[in-house]
């Protein structure tokens, strides 16, 4: 059950907010072009190639986020993303570098107030009839809906 008291503050919720966002990505990949010949491991990437990167393996990847890496742990970001991941550059829920999103902030500031609005009034659980069932489309999507009982605070 998610309660307010669990997210009363801004720095719980955002810890909530990036880890939701980090295990479901609001995109399933990005594409990125290859600015100069690189080698990967054994693959040669030429210049002007589009490498697709997946979003959500790289998020759930274990050498990079820990041996819990598929587990809903807010805490990994209690010293804020840098502290998350051993390649801080791997949380791409707004993607990075010159081609991060304009309105990250105002998005992230939008789901705070709405959420803190939201869990102020009211209680969640999920139903028993709830079928944890992600998606991985163009954007990642419940496959069976989310069914939630909702109570007043």
């Amino acid at each position: 059950m998610i309660e307010y008291s669990l997210c009363d503050t801004s720095f719980e919720l955002t810890m909530v907010i990036q880890e939701t966002l980090r295990l479901y990505p609001p995109a399933a990949f990005v594409i990125r072009e290859a600015l100069e010949n690189i080698t990967f491991k054994d693959i040669m990437i030429s210049k002007g190639i589009n490498v697709q990167i997946p979003i959500p393996i790289l998020q759930r990847h274990c050498d990079l986020w820990g041996s819990d890496a598929h587990k809903f742990n807010p805490e990994r970001f209690a010293h804020g993303i840098v502290g998350a991941c051993k390649t801080p550059q791997a949380y791409l829920p707004f993607g990075v570098g010159s081609r991060v999103c304009a309105g990250q902030h105002f998005a992230m500031t939008e789901l705070k107030v709405i959420l803190s609005l939201i869990l102020s009034k009211f209680c969640f659980s999920l139903s028993p009839a709830y079928r944890h069932s992600p998606a991985f489309r163009l954007v990642i999507v419940p496959e069976h809906g989310v069914t939630l009982c909702v109570r007043k605070a």
